[in-house]
């Protein structure tokens, strides 16, 4: 069983070096981009990086959710607490006038 040789998807007469990640074309020295020690083609680069900027709003709700949950609940929370020092309150006045 040989190996077989594969050729670059943009030059036919190059010889590939890797595959795509992304598009799983192979590729020339020349149409391959190492990033993170991986290949990727021009076409593989502008595909991440349209997911990349589609997800970047969602990216952000769930990085940044615990302060959402602040603002929307800080009120709730000054109104439990407000509650909770008026009942002391009330209770230590109650004791103190038993």
């Amino acid at each position: 069983m040989g190996l077989k040789k594969t050729f670059c998807i943009n030059h036919p007469d190059r010889p590939a070096v890797g595959i795509c990640v992304i598009t799983k074309n192979p590729i020339c020295e020349e149409c391959s981009t190492r990033y993170n020690g991986v290949n990727y083609s021009r076409e593989g680069l502008a595909i991440m990086r349209a997911r990349r900027k589609a997800g970047a709003g969602r990216r952000f709700w769930r990085d940044h959710a615990w302060f959402a949950a602040m603002v929307i609940l800080s009120p709730l929370w000054l109104l439990m607490l407000y509650a909770g020092v008026f009942a002391i309150m009330r209770w230590l006045m109650q004791r103190g006038s038993a």
